[in-house]
């Protein structure tokens, strides 16, 4: 798979498009759904899909297989591009209708809709660089050094900001406990 992975990226290099929309179609989701949780909303997150994948239609040229993975390097092109775009635009904290299911597995649906939405409305009030952190690491489970590639900081800093935002994170949910008890296990 790898193999078949690296060939499509040697053949879009190589100008071939009918091999870079085979790779667009193989990483759609994943830049999608990284630009919705960072930016808050479906309409910004599709035209941040299709921008950032114009960029790396663009730049596909200055990948070096041997600095690291592709999907590190399509990742930092989608958290760079999502950062930019929310400085730019000032987007607001993710409306709470709007939020997208999580997979926390919890006894009623009313319980599971008000922890998604806490959590949700939680994340949208960190900051930046707290929340890139946070998705990266518990949304798409990358390590403390992949996190460290894509936002070009020391793994010290990256553990760091995850630190300081897991502590925002409880602090925000636990304030929100009080207006929603359905949230008591989520301190456990």
């Amino acid at each position: 798979m790898r193999e078949q992975h690296m060939d499509l990226i040697r053949r879009s290099q190589a100008g071939d498009n009918k091999a870079f929309t085979e790779l667009f179609h193989q990483y759609k989701n994943l830049v999608y759904k990284t630009a919705y949780l960072m930016l808050g909303n479906a309409a910004d997150a599709e035209d941040a899909l299709q921008e950032v994948f114009v960029q790396v239609y663009r730049s596909l040229s200055t990948f070096q297989p041997a600095k690291g993975a592709f999907t590190t390097w399509l990742h930092r092109i989608t958290v760079n591009h999502c950062l930019n775009r929310r400085r730019k635009h000032r987007l607001p904290i993710l409306a709470l209708d709007e939020a997208p299911p999580t997979s926390l597995a919890i006894r009623s649906p009313e319980a599971r809709l008000a922890e998604d939405d806490a959590i949700q409305q939680a994340l949208g009030r960190l900051s930046e660089k707290q929340r890139a952190v946070v998705i990266l690491r518990y949304y798409w489970d990358l390590s403390y050094a992949e996190i460290a590639q894509i936002l070009d900081i020391p793994v010290g800093t990256v553990k760091s900001r995850l630190n300081l935002a897991l502590r925002s994170l409880r602090q925000e949910l636990e304030r929100m406990e009080g207006d929603t008890p359905a949230l008591a296990p989520l301190r456990s």
